[in-house]
């Protein structure tokens, strides 16, 4: 490897490279607010099921409600970490870079992949609605 060059695009910018560095470092940071926003939701989703439903139903619902949502924030999260990684790597063309940014996104890609599958899953099982609203009208209209 070390007969391959690199190209650092930050050697060029000068001091703009200080302020790609700090943009990276506030998208990482946005993404890391993106997954705790989803964990308090999750968080407030399980309370509100285990705390104030007695329906095992409800609490099922709830449940899935906060995983669902949860999922989502895991996912864009992880979107907005690629966007990270692509600048960094952009700015620090080298191979190493190039390998490790290919398997984070191999990483997030598979990861990405099952999360969507056990979201569409849960959200089929629970009634294809994000809010419950059609499985509620459906068991009022059966009763």
């Amino acid at each position: 490897m070390d007969g391959i060059s690199s190209f650092s695009l930050s050697d060029h910018l000068g001091a703009a490279s200080l302020g790609f560095e700090w943009l990276v470092l506030g998208i990482e940071l946005f993404a890391i607010l993106i997954l705790l926003l989803g964990l308090l939701r999750f968080i407030k989703n399980f309370v509100s099921g285990e705390m104030h439903r007695r329906d095992g139903h409800e609490r099922s619902h709830r449940l899935n409600l906060g995983r669902l949502e949860l999922g989502r924030h895991i996912l864009t999260g992880m979107e907005v970490l690629i966007v990270a990684d692509l600048i960094r790597t952009m700015l620090d063309l080298n191979i190493e870079n190039i390998i490790l940014l290919g398997g984070l996104v191999t990483i997030r890609s598979l990861i990405s992949f099952f999360l969507e599958r056990e979201l569409s899953h849960l959200q089929r099982e629970d009634g294809g609605r994000e809010d419950g609203t059609a499985t509620r009208k459906e068991r009022k209209a059966q009763t």
